[in-house]
């Protein structure tokens, strides 16, 4: 059964333990752990988005498994405290939407969720207005087609987080893709604060650190941080905007050269936007040094090993390119880290 009905709760301010949801981290891009929040920082995150970007709903249909916080807190938690009825369509994707004439319609987005919500577009169109959040993986292609295509009806915005620190950021997912022009920049959450180094330079990357009431509780903490490196290196572009970079740990140095991996993958998604690429650091090495690996897969596209050399021709070599039939993904549509490394075998280069 994926339709069900919520009504408001008034859930526990106190601060109790017996009070906290657990979620816990994949290890995609770190060790994997288990995260605490209060029912309270659940409540302010759904007040804040739902105030902000999303306004007065009718229905929910959510694409984001509850067990992760995108899909928590705007699957369960949103359509809970506003009593509006939820489609859990992450529970059986194919179903069909139940969108009645003139609804205000929320659609909880993960990367899989578009192409699925571009066919059933008449449906949608029943529909008084809806609007999209998405969140996890970078937006593919095909929600920028879809905003292009249903608007004014549909409207979208992404946002920016992660199981420690909830949505951090938000910005308009816009009609045209990452390869189309600037996306725009990132404008942090109300009450969201950065931490930046004084002595920092004004341009360049620097790595995001960020305070907030919402930051979660570690399994072996007592209480949350006071403060959370997020791992992202970002250009900040005004007092609470930022333009994302990558990530801190995609900065490596291949035989003396630095190479940022952000920019590897921006070059490969320009050179060969029919493919679906995947860089990710090799473990270090004492003996051989840092290095790279590109995980590639054609989808049947006359491309191969020779143009993902071809388009990296500006960078270092990477150590390894492996073709896969399909990119494995978690849940949330990002790669699956651990499944992409068990199809790498470390050869000689």
């Amino acid at each position: 059964m994926t339709e069900t009905t919520v009504t408001p709760t008034h859930a526990s301010r106190t601060g109790d333990r017996h009070d906290e949801i657990r979620f816990g981290t994949s290890g995609s891009t770190g060790e994997a752990r288990h995260w605490f929040r209060l029912p309270h920082q659940m409540e302010r995150e759904v007040e804040l988005i739902g105030t902000r970007l999303v306004g007065p709903v009718d229905r929910v249909l959510n694409y984001a498994p509850p067990q992760h916080l995108f899909g928590a807190l705007f699957g369960q938690w949103l359509p809970r405290m506003a009593g509006v009825p939820v489609h859990q369509a992450w529970a059986d994707p194919f179903a069909p939407l139940p969108v009645s004439p003139g609804e205000r319609v929320l659609a909880v987005c993960i990367p899989m969720a578009w192409d699925l919500l571009r066919r059933s577009l008449p449906v949608l169109e029943r529909a008084g207005s809806v609007v999209a959040l998405h969140s996890s993986a970078a937006a593919p292609p095909t929600a920028h087609e879809l905003v292009r295509r249903a608007a004014p009806l549909l409207r979208a915005h992404e946002i920016l987080g992660s199981t420690e620190t909830g949505g951090l950021a938000h910005r308009p997912l816009l009609p045209e893709g990452p390869e189309g022009g600037d996306a725009g920049p990132w404008q942090a959450l109300p009450d969201v604060s950065f931490v930046r180094d004084a002595g920092a330079p004004t341009r360049g990357p620097e790595e995001l650190v960020i305070r907030g009431p919402r930051l979660a509780r570690p399994e072996h903490g007592t209480r949350p941080p006071d403060r959370w490196a997020t791992g992202d290196l970002v250009e900040f572009t005004g007092p609470r905007a930022f333009r994302l970079v990558g990530r801190s740990s995609s900065l490596i140095k291949v035989n003396g050269v630095k190479v940022h991996l952000a920019r590897v993958d921006e070059q490969l998604k320009a050179c060969l936007p029919q493919t679906e690429c995947v860089v990710l650091p090799l473990p270090d090495d004492s003996l051989a040094g840092e290095g790279y690996v590109v995980f590639w897969s054609g989808r049947g596209h006359a491309v191969g090993i020779a143009d993902v050399r071809a388009a990296l021709r500006d960078f270092p070599s990477p150590s390894q390119i492996v073709e896969l039939a399909g990119i494995p993904r978690t849940p949330t549509g990002k790669p699956d880290r651990s499944a992409l490394f068990a199809e790498f075998a470390p050869t000689s280069a």
